[in-house]
């Protein structure tokens, strides 16, 4: 955003998947009713992840092209030591993609972008999408509107299933359940045509869903910035319970499809979760609860011990352990990136 200011900043935390990342970048192209906007891309899966992604953003039917490089460096830290400076084959939009010096999370990914962005002028707000997503045309503007005229800090869309367009997945965002210790979509199920309460939807919320979430640059100042500590998991649910002060609001005609799990592995079967995502859940869980809700910490324990011997009768011993394990982290106080795992 140096040549001309964007009105939008839209952020992408990508790891070893780029032929995600080049689909969102295609649709995110077809956006109308915005005045501008800049994409920024921070690929967490190393060097050679990287390489490829800028390679299949560029290639004959890419979305990109390469731009300018000479403005580069003045995006270089050391948390992201390389950055590429690509355009929209199709609108005056720059993606610029950056290179993560080690695998930051998702947290630490958006955030490598917006702490260098909170000392930028001209922007007005900030678009999570996850890299597996494919944003509607209007997605983007519908977001926009409904903050500006609602006044909500933060805004979520209508996330669906990728081929299942009638049926919304998330109507907005996240409730926690204080009294079940457990996270629960709002309006999963509901058929996409049926017109929503939206007052109703933004009472329940704690926060947007961290697929498609739309933050005021207001609110992402009075906020700070995301949590790291939880590495995976919880940090879009924490960042919305910080915000809720500034307003959480849905914008129903924001509809976003979802492939889901491309990042971090989707499953069909409880022995497949990956055991990162098991683990992760049950730490991060406990981590959340002592930071919002410390009351309810033994109902979340109970929770965590009901899952985890759900994954054992099921047959999956290897992820009741993991849930045992998060637990028994996420109790100890363990942050971050845990230390047994190692990217490969």
């Amino acid at each position: 955003m140096t040549e001309r200011q964007a009105f939008v900043a839209v952020l992408i935390v990508g790891y070893r998947n780029s032929a995600d990342i080049k689909k969102c970048l295609g649709a995110i192209a077809r956006t109308v009713g915005v005045p501008g906007f800049d994409v920024f891309i921070c690929e967490n899966g190393g060097a050679g992840s990287y390489r490829t992604l800028v390679s299949d953003l560029i290639i004959q039917n890419g979305p990109c092209a390469l731009f300018n490089r000479e403005a580069c460096d003045e995006w270089q830290t050391d948390r992201m030591p390389h950055v590429e400076r690509l355009q929209l084959r199709t609108k005056h939009s720059n993606v610029w993609v950056g290179c993560a010096a080690e695998n930051l999370g998702y947290a630490g990914g958006i955030n490598a972008w917006l702490t260098q962005l909170l000392s930028v002028d001209g922007w007005k707000g900030i678009w999570i999408l996850n890299p597996d997503t494919e944003p509607a045309p209007s997605a983007l503007a519908a977001l926009i509107k409904h903050a500006e005229t609602a006044g909500k800090g933060m805004v979520g869309s209508t996330i669906m299933d990728s081929g299942r367009g009638n049926y919304a997945r998330i109507r907005g965002g996240l409730h926690w359940q204080r009294l079940l210790g457990r996270c629960v979509a709002i309006g999963r199920g509901e058929r996409t045509e049926v017109i929503p309460d939206i007052s109703a939807i933004e009472a329940a919320m704690d926060s947007p869903s961290g697929c498609s979430m739309y933050v005021t640059r207001q609110c992402v100042e009075k906020v700070g910035p995301m949590d790291e500590r939880y590495f995976l998991y919880f940090e879009d649910l924490d960042w919305g319970i910080r915000a809720k002060t500034f307003g959480l609001g849905y914008a129903s005609d924001s509809h976003v499809e979802h492939q889901r799990g491309t990042t971090t592995g989707s499953a069909k079967s409880l022995s497949a979760i990956p055991k990162l995502a098991v683990y992760l859940e049950h730490r991060n869980s406990i981590h959340f609860v002592r930071a919002h809700f410390a009351w309810t910490l033994p109902i979340r324990i109970a929770a965590s011990l009901l899952y985890a011997f759900r994954f054992l009768l099921s047959g999956a011993p290897r992820n009741f352990n993991a849930s045992v394990q998060g637990l028994l982290a996420g109790l100890r106080g363990e942050i971050g990136r845990p230390g047994w795992y190692q990217d490969r």
